[in-house]
Protein backbone atom coordinates (compact mmCIF):
# COMPACT_ATOMS: atom_id res chain seq x y z
CA UNK A 1 0.00 0.00 0.00
CA UNK A 2 2.85 2.36 0.85
CA UNK A 3 4.33 1.82 -2.62
CA UNK A 4 1.03 2.70 -4.30
CA UNK A 5 0.90 6.01 -2.44
CA UNK A 6 4.50 6.83 -3.32
CA UNK A 7 3.74 6.17 -6.99
CA UNK A 8 0.95 8.72 -6.74
CA UNK A 9 3.35 11.28 -5.32
CA UNK A 10 5.81 10.43 -8.07
CA UNK A 11 3.17 11.36 -10.61
CA UNK A 12 3.13 14.84 -9.11
CA UNK A 13 6.64 15.29 -10.51
CA UNK A 14 6.50 13.21 -13.69
CA UNK A 15 2.99 13.77 -15.05
CA UNK A 16 1.07 16.98 -15.54
CA UNK A 17 -2.10 17.22 -13.49
CA UNK A 18 -5.46 17.21 -15.25
CA UNK A 19 -6.00 20.90 -14.60
CA UNK A 20 -2.46 22.25 -14.97
CA UNK A 21 -2.83 23.39 -18.57
CA UNK A 22 -5.83 25.49 -17.65
CA UNK A 23 -4.06 26.94 -14.62
CA UNK A 24 -0.92 27.77 -16.56
CA UNK A 25 -2.86 29.74 -19.16
CA UNK A 26 -4.31 32.18 -16.65
CA UNK A 27 -4.56 35.62 -18.23
CA UNK A 28 -2.22 38.13 -16.69
CA UNK A 29 -3.57 41.58 -15.76
CA UNK A 30 -2.06 44.50 -17.64
CA UNK A 31 -0.53 47.74 -16.49
CA UNK A 32 1.79 48.99 -19.23
CA UNK A 33 2.15 48.87 -23.02
CA UNK A 34 5.19 47.57 -24.84
CA UNK A 35 6.66 49.30 -27.88
CA UNK A 36 4.61 47.02 -30.12
CA UNK A 37 1.38 47.79 -28.30
CA UNK A 38 1.28 44.43 -26.53
CA UNK A 39 -0.02 44.55 -22.95
CA UNK A 40 2.65 43.68 -20.38
CA UNK A 41 2.27 43.25 -16.62
CA UNK A 42 5.08 44.92 -14.71
CA UNK A 43 6.08 42.73 -11.75
CA UNK A 44 6.18 44.12 -8.22
CA UNK A 45 9.54 44.29 -6.47
CA UNK A 46 9.04 41.34 -4.17
CA UNK A 47 12.51 41.70 -2.67
CA UNK A 48 11.34 44.64 -0.51
CA UNK A 49 9.53 42.31 1.88
CA UNK A 50 9.84 38.77 3.19
CA UNK A 51 8.89 36.41 0.38
CA UNK A 52 7.12 33.90 2.63
CA UNK A 53 4.95 36.73 4.03
CA UNK A 54 3.95 37.67 0.48
CA UNK A 55 2.46 34.23 -0.12
CA UNK A 56 0.80 33.85 3.27
CA UNK A 57 -0.68 37.37 3.23
CA UNK A 58 -2.20 36.69 -0.19
CA UNK A 59 -3.44 33.29 1.07
CA UNK A 60 -1.46 31.58 -1.72
CA UNK A 61 -4.13 32.66 -4.25
CA UNK A 62 -3.10 32.57 -7.90
CA UNK A 63 -5.22 35.50 -9.05
CA UNK A 64 -3.77 37.76 -6.38
CA UNK A 65 -0.16 36.58 -6.72
CA UNK A 66 0.04 36.84 -10.50
CA UNK A 67 -0.63 40.56 -10.17
CA UNK A 68 2.64 40.77 -8.22
CA UNK A 69 4.65 38.24 -10.22
CA UNK A 70 4.05 39.80 -13.63
CA UNK A 71 4.03 38.03 -16.97
CA UNK A 72 5.49 34.53 -17.03
CA UNK A 73 8.60 33.93 -19.14
CA UNK A 74 8.41 30.15 -19.60
CA UNK A 75 6.93 26.90 -18.29
CA UNK A 76 8.92 23.78 -17.42
CA UNK A 77 7.95 20.58 -15.58
CA UNK A 78 4.69 22.04 -14.22
CA UNK A 79 6.41 25.18 -12.93
CA UNK A 80 5.60 28.60 -14.36
CA UNK A 81 8.67 30.85 -14.36
CA UNK A 82 8.40 34.56 -13.57
CA UNK A 83 10.91 37.42 -13.47
CA UNK A 84 13.06 37.93 -10.35
CA UNK A 85 14.03 34.25 -10.12
CA UNK A 86 10.72 32.82 -8.87
CA UNK A 87 8.83 29.83 -10.29
CA UNK A 88 5.36 28.67 -9.27
CA UNK A 89 3.48 25.40 -9.34
CA UNK A 90 -0.25 26.13 -9.19
CA UNK A 91 -2.72 23.53 -7.97
CA UNK A 92 -6.21 22.74 -9.22
CA UNK A 93 -7.78 25.18 -6.77
CA UNK A 94 -5.78 28.05 -8.29
CA UNK A 95 -3.51 28.34 -5.31
CA UNK A 96 0.26 28.27 -5.08
CA UNK A 97 1.25 24.74 -4.15
CA UNK A 98 5.02 25.16 -4.54
CA UNK A 99 7.42 28.06 -4.99
CA UNK A 100 10.92 27.57 -6.37
CA UNK A 101 13.37 30.37 -5.60
CA UNK A 102 16.55 30.53 -7.68
CA UNK A 103 19.87 32.09 -6.60
CA UNK A 104 19.11 35.14 -8.74
CA UNK A 105 16.38 36.22 -6.29
CA UNK A 106 17.80 39.13 -4.29
CA UNK A 107 15.41 39.51 -1.37
CA UNK A 108 14.91 37.76 1.96
CA UNK A 109 12.84 34.58 1.82
CA UNK A 110 12.24 34.87 5.55
CA UNK A 111 14.03 36.94 8.17
CA UNK A 112 17.79 36.61 7.71
CA UNK A 113 17.52 33.99 4.95
CA UNK A 114 18.59 34.81 1.39
CA UNK A 115 19.87 32.72 -1.49
CA UNK A 116 23.37 34.04 -0.80
CA UNK A 117 23.57 32.33 2.61
CA UNK A 118 25.71 29.22 2.99
CA UNK A 119 24.43 26.00 4.52
CA UNK A 120 26.06 26.54 7.90
CA UNK A 121 24.64 30.07 8.11
CA UNK A 122 21.12 28.84 7.35
CA UNK A 123 21.36 26.15 10.03
CA UNK A 124 22.71 28.68 12.52
CA UNK A 125 19.66 30.92 11.89
CA UNK A 126 16.92 28.28 11.58
CA UNK A 127 18.31 25.57 13.85
CA UNK A 128 18.68 21.86 13.28
CA UNK A 129 16.82 20.79 10.09
CA UNK A 130 13.64 18.75 10.48
CA UNK A 131 14.45 16.98 7.18
CA UNK A 132 17.74 15.99 5.64
CA UNK A 133 18.97 13.93 2.69
CA UNK A 134 22.74 14.03 2.37
CA UNK A 135 22.77 12.30 -1.02
CA UNK A 136 20.53 14.98 -2.51
CA UNK A 137 22.27 17.83 -0.61
CA UNK A 138 18.86 18.69 0.84
CA UNK A 139 17.67 20.03 4.18
CA UNK A 140 14.23 21.25 5.20
CA UNK A 141 12.07 22.82 7.90
CA UNK A 142 8.41 22.29 8.80
CA UNK A 143 6.74 25.56 9.76
CA UNK A 144 3.16 26.30 10.76
CA UNK A 145 1.84 27.22 7.31
CA UNK A 146 4.57 25.98 4.97
CA UNK A 147 7.56 23.70 4.48
CA UNK A 148 10.89 25.22 3.51
CA UNK A 149 13.59 23.21 1.70
CA UNK A 150 17.14 24.10 0.65
CA UNK A 151 19.30 22.34 -1.92
CA UNK A 152 23.00 23.08 -2.18
CA UNK A 153 25.95 22.90 -4.52
CA UNK A 154 29.14 22.83 -2.46
CA UNK A 155 27.24 24.37 0.48
CA UNK A 156 25.98 27.27 -1.67
CA UNK A 157 22.22 27.55 -2.19
CA UNK A 158 21.13 26.00 -5.48
CA UNK A 159 17.42 26.54 -4.86
CA UNK A 160 14.89 27.17 -2.10
CA UNK A 161 11.50 25.44 -2.25
CA UNK A 162 8.45 26.62 -0.34
CA UNK A 163 5.39 24.36 -0.13
CA UNK A 164 2.02 25.44 1.17
CA UNK A 165 0.91 23.52 4.28
CA UNK A 166 -2.82 23.71 4.98
CA UNK A 167 -4.29 23.39 8.45
CA UNK A 168 -7.37 21.29 9.21
CA UNK A 169 -9.79 22.19 11.96
CA UNK A 170 -12.49 19.62 11.22
CA UNK A 171 -11.61 16.00 10.39
CA UNK A 172 -15.19 14.65 10.36
CA UNK A 173 -15.38 14.40 6.56
CA UNK A 174 -12.04 12.60 6.40
CA UNK A 175 -12.98 10.07 9.10
CA UNK A 176 -16.34 9.35 7.47
CA UNK A 177 -14.71 8.90 4.06
CA UNK A 178 -11.99 6.63 5.44
CA UNK A 179 -14.51 4.37 7.17
CA UNK A 180 -16.53 4.06 3.95
CA UNK A 181 -13.67 3.96 1.46
CA UNK A 182 -15.01 1.06 -0.63
CA UNK A 183 -18.68 2.05 -0.40
CA UNK A 184 -17.90 5.57 -1.58
CA UNK A 185 -15.46 4.35 -4.26
CA UNK A 186 -17.52 5.28 -7.32
CA UNK A 187 -17.87 8.89 -6.23
CA UNK A 188 -14.41 9.27 -4.71
CA UNK A 189 -12.94 8.15 -8.05
CA UNK A 190 -14.60 11.06 -9.86
CA UNK A 191 -13.72 14.24 -7.93
CA UNK A 192 -14.74 16.62 -10.72
CA UNK A 193 -18.15 14.99 -11.15
CA UNK A 194 -18.86 14.76 -7.40
CA UNK A 195 -17.39 18.06 -6.23
CA UNK A 196 -19.94 18.41 -3.41
CA UNK A 197 -19.53 14.88 -2.09
CA UNK A 198 -17.81 13.93 1.14
CA UNK A 199 -14.27 15.26 1.52
CA UNK A 200 -14.45 17.30 -1.71
CA UNK A 201 -17.37 19.32 -0.37
CA UNK A 202 -15.57 19.92 2.94
CA UNK A 203 -12.06 20.67 1.64
CA UNK A 204 -12.58 21.76 -1.95
CA UNK A 205 -11.33 19.71 -4.88
CA UNK A 206 -7.99 17.90 -4.52
CA UNK A 207 -4.75 19.78 -5.04
CA UNK A 208 -3.99 17.39 -7.93
CA UNK A 209 -5.91 14.62 -9.74
CA UNK A 210 -4.54 11.94 -12.08
CA UNK A 211 -6.53 9.85 -14.52
CA UNK A 212 -5.80 6.14 -14.23
CA UNK A 213 -5.78 5.04 -17.84
CA UNK A 214 -7.45 1.74 -18.60
CA UNK A 215 -9.35 1.94 -15.31
CA UNK A 216 -11.45 5.02 -15.88
CA UNK A 217 -11.14 6.46 -12.39
CA UNK A 218 -8.93 9.10 -10.76
CA UNK A 219 -6.23 9.05 -8.13
CA UNK A 220 -5.92 12.31 -6.24
CA UNK A 221 -4.06 13.97 -3.40
CA UNK A 222 -3.99 16.85 -0.97
CA UNK A 223 -0.22 16.91 -0.33
CA UNK A 224 -0.64 20.30 1.34
CA UNK A 225 -2.61 18.38 3.99
CA UNK A 226 -0.78 15.05 3.75
CA UNK A 227 -3.51 12.93 2.14
CA UNK A 228 -3.38 10.70 -0.98
CA UNK A 229 -6.04 8.40 -2.52
CA UNK A 230 -4.84 5.86 -5.07
CA UNK A 231 -8.13 5.60 -6.99
CA UNK A 232 -8.26 1.81 -7.44
CA UNK A 233 -12.03 1.16 -7.63
CA UNK A 234 -12.13 -2.26 -5.90
CA UNK A 235 -9.16 -1.91 -3.56
CA UNK A 236 -8.69 1.80 -2.91
CA UNK A 237 -6.11 2.94 -0.37
CA UNK A 238 -6.04 6.20 1.56
CA UNK A 239 -2.60 7.23 2.82
CA UNK A 240 -2.29 9.68 5.71
CA UNK A 241 1.21 11.14 5.88
CA UNK A 242 3.10 12.41 8.90
CA UNK A 243 2.49 16.04 7.92
CA UNK A 244 -1.28 15.66 8.35
CA UNK A 245 -1.89 18.42 10.93
CA UNK A 246 -4.53 16.70 13.12
CA UNK A 247 -3.42 13.09 13.46
CA UNK A 248 -4.48 13.06 17.12
CA UNK A 249 -8.10 13.20 15.93
CA UNK A 250 -7.80 10.05 13.81
CA UNK A 251 -7.50 7.39 16.50
CA UNK A 252 -10.64 5.63 15.20
CA UNK A 253 -8.88 4.93 11.87
CA UNK A 254 -5.86 3.05 13.22
CA UNK A 255 -7.22 -0.40 12.30
CA UNK A 256 -9.51 0.48 9.40
CA UNK A 257 -8.93 -1.58 6.25
CA UNK A 258 -6.91 0.11 3.49
CA UNK A 259 -5.97 3.10 5.62
CA UNK A 260 -2.20 3.60 5.77
CA UNK A 261 -0.52 5.87 8.29
CA UNK A 262 2.81 6.69 6.70
CA UNK A 263 5.84 7.87 8.63
CA UNK A 264 6.88 9.85 5.56
CA UNK A 265 6.16 13.54 5.08
CA UNK A 266 4.36 13.98 1.74
CA UNK A 267 5.94 17.37 1.03
CA UNK A 268 9.43 16.07 1.78
CA UNK A 269 8.75 13.14 -0.57
CA UNK A 270 7.62 15.49 -3.33
CA UNK A 271 10.66 17.72 -2.95
CA UNK A 272 13.00 14.71 -3.08
CA UNK A 273 11.21 13.41 -6.18
CA UNK A 274 11.45 16.85 -7.81
CA UNK A 275 15.22 16.87 -7.30
CA UNK A 276 15.63 13.26 -8.44
CA UNK A 277 13.57 13.92 -11.55
CA UNK A 278 15.61 17.04 -12.32
CA UNK A 279 18.85 15.06 -12.03
CA UNK A 280 17.48 12.22 -14.16
CA UNK A 281 16.41 14.55 -16.96
CA UNK A 282 19.73 16.39 -16.97
CA UNK A 283 21.52 13.05 -17.26
CA UNK A 284 19.24 12.23 -20.20
CA UNK A 285 20.17 15.55 -21.81
CA UNK A 286 23.88 14.83 -21.32
CA UNK A 287 23.56 11.41 -22.95
CA UNK A 288 20.98 12.03 -25.67
CA UNK A 289 20.87 15.82 -26.06
CA UNK A 290 20.95 17.33 -29.55
CA UNK A 291 22.86 20.64 -29.59
CA UNK A 292 21.78 23.55 -31.75
CA UNK A 293 24.20 24.61 -34.51
CA UNK A 294 25.60 27.41 -32.33
CA UNK A 295 25.83 25.06 -29.30
CA UNK A 296 23.81 27.49 -27.17
CA UNK A 297 20.78 25.20 -26.78
CA UNK A 298 20.24 21.49 -26.20
CA UNK A 299 17.14 19.61 -27.31
CA UNK A 300 16.31 16.26 -25.74
CA UNK A 301 13.43 13.89 -26.48
CA UNK A 302 11.69 12.74 -23.30
CA UNK A 303 9.21 10.03 -24.35
CA UNK A 304 9.55 7.44 -21.60
CA UNK A 305 6.17 7.98 -19.95
CA UNK A 306 2.59 8.31 -21.25
CA UNK A 307 2.20 9.54 -24.81
CA UNK A 308 0.39 12.70 -23.77
CA UNK A 309 3.21 13.60 -21.36
CA UNK A 310 5.93 12.92 -23.93
CA UNK A 311 7.80 16.17 -24.44
CA UNK A 312 10.73 17.89 -26.05
CA UNK A 313 12.95 19.57 -23.48
CA UNK A 314 15.33 22.45 -24.17
CA UNK A 315 18.25 23.42 -21.96
CA UNK A 316 20.98 26.02 -21.98
CA UNK A 317 24.56 24.63 -22.11
CA UNK A 318 24.71 24.67 -18.28
CA UNK A 319 21.43 22.67 -18.24
CA UNK A 320 19.28 25.52 -17.05
CA UNK A 321 15.71 24.83 -18.32
CA UNK A 322 14.82 26.97 -21.32
CA UNK A 323 11.61 25.68 -22.92
CA UNK A 324 9.39 22.61 -23.16
CA UNK A 325 7.07 21.35 -25.90
CA UNK A 326 4.26 18.81 -25.41
CA UNK A 327 3.12 17.66 -28.88
CA UNK A 328 0.56 15.26 -27.36
CA UNK A 329 2.25 12.13 -28.73
CA UNK A 330 5.56 10.29 -28.57
CA UNK A 331 8.34 12.15 -30.40
CA UNK A 332 10.32 10.16 -32.98
CA UNK A 333 12.74 12.63 -34.57
CA UNK A 334 14.07 16.14 -33.93
CA UNK A 335 16.18 18.27 -36.28
CA UNK A 336 17.48 21.81 -35.75
CA UNK A 337 16.62 23.95 -38.79
CA UNK A 338 18.61 26.88 -37.37
CA UNK A 339 19.60 28.04 -33.88
CA UNK A 340 15.97 28.47 -32.74
CA UNK A 341 13.65 26.50 -35.01
CA UNK A 342 13.43 22.73 -34.63
CA UNK A 343 11.44 20.27 -36.72
CA UNK A 344 9.86 17.41 -34.77
CA UNK A 345 8.02 14.30 -35.88
CA UNK A 346 5.45 12.18 -34.05
CA UNK A 347 3.28 9.33 -35.27
CA UNK A 348 0.47 11.86 -35.61
CA UNK A 349 2.20 14.74 -37.35
CA UNK A 350 5.19 16.86 -38.29
CA UNK A 351 5.69 20.39 -37.01
CA UNK A 352 8.20 23.09 -36.16
CA UNK A 353 8.80 24.89 -32.86
CA UNK A 354 10.61 28.11 -32.04
CA UNK A 355 12.48 27.80 -28.74
CA UNK A 356 12.64 31.51 -27.89
CA UNK A 357 9.06 32.52 -28.73
CA UNK A 358 7.43 29.09 -28.11
CA UNK A 359 5.58 29.32 -31.44
CA UNK A 360 4.44 25.94 -32.78
CA UNK A 361 3.34 25.30 -36.38
CA UNK A 362 1.94 22.01 -37.68
CA UNK A 363 3.09 21.14 -41.20
CA UNK A 364 1.32 17.81 -41.63
CA UNK A 365 -1.29 16.33 -39.30
CA UNK A 366 -3.89 13.59 -39.19
CA UNK A 367 -6.34 15.66 -41.21
CA UNK A 368 -5.60 16.94 -44.70
CA UNK A 369 -5.12 20.67 -44.89
CA UNK A 370 -6.72 22.71 -47.65
CA UNK A 371 -5.07 22.06 -51.03
CA UNK A 372 -2.73 19.45 -49.51
CA UNK A 373 -2.62 16.01 -51.23
CA UNK A 374 -1.77 13.91 -48.17
CA UNK A 375 -2.00 13.59 -44.39
CA UNK A 376 0.19 11.88 -41.80
CA UNK A 377 -1.33 8.46 -42.43
CA UNK A 378 0.09 8.61 -45.97
CA UNK A 379 3.64 9.51 -44.85
CA UNK A 380 6.34 6.84 -45.13
CA UNK A 381 9.35 8.99 -44.25
CA UNK A 382 10.36 12.57 -43.54
CA UNK A 383 13.81 13.84 -44.51
CA UNK A 384 14.91 17.43 -43.86
CA UNK A 385 17.52 18.85 -46.24
CA UNK A 386 19.24 21.70 -44.41
CA UNK A 387 21.38 22.67 -47.40
CA UNK A 388 18.40 23.15 -49.71
CA UNK A 389 16.15 24.35 -46.86
CA UNK A 390 13.58 21.72 -47.70
CA UNK A 391 11.59 18.95 -46.02
CA UNK A 392 11.09 15.91 -48.25
CA UNK A 393 8.05 13.71 -47.61
CA UNK A 394 7.89 10.23 -49.05
CA UNK A 395 4.22 9.23 -49.15
CA UNK A 396 2.06 6.36 -50.35
CA UNK A 397 -0.87 7.48 -52.50
CA UNK A 398 -3.14 4.89 -54.07
CA UNK A 399 -0.50 2.20 -53.47
CA UNK A 400 2.15 4.28 -55.24
CA UNK A 401 5.15 5.95 -53.63
CA UNK A 402 5.53 9.66 -54.34
CA UNK A 403 7.80 12.42 -53.10
CA UNK A 404 6.64 15.87 -52.02
CA UNK A 405 8.97 18.71 -51.07
CA UNK A 406 8.08 21.55 -48.72
CA UNK A 407 10.59 24.41 -48.74
CA UNK A 408 11.09 26.72 -45.79
CA UNK A 409 12.54 30.18 -45.37
CA UNK A 410 13.64 31.58 -41.99
CA UNK A 411 13.80 35.34 -41.48
CA UNK A 412 14.53 36.42 -37.93
CA UNK A 413 12.05 34.59 -35.70
CA UNK A 414 9.65 33.84 -38.56
CA UNK A 415 9.44 30.79 -40.77
CA UNK A 416 7.44 30.47 -44.01
CA UNK A 417 6.73 27.45 -46.19
CA UNK A 418 6.25 26.97 -49.92
CA UNK A 419 5.90 24.02 -52.29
Amino acid sequence: MEKKAIRLLLSCCLFASTAFAANASTTMPTSTQSGTGTSVQAPADLSKGLLVNTFTSHQWKQDSLTKLLGKSVKEFDDYVYYPQGISMKWDENKQAFAVLVEPSYKGEVLKGITTSKRKDEIIRILGKPHFSDEKLALIGYAEQGYHLFFTFTQDKVKAISIYRRDQIADTKALVDMAKNLQDYGEKLGAPAEYADFSIFGAWGKPDFSYHLRGIGTYAWEYPSRGIAYDGMPDDATLTIYSNFPSKDKLADLKNVKNIVFSKEDSLFLIEKLRIENEKEKIELAKKAGIPSPDKKKIAVIDSDNLYNTANLRFYQPDYTPQAQLFPGYFIDEVTWLDNNWVMYQTMMGVGVYHVATHEKIEIVGMEKKANEPFDMLDVLSVKPDLTKKAIVFEVSMKEKKQTYTVRYQITGNKITFSK
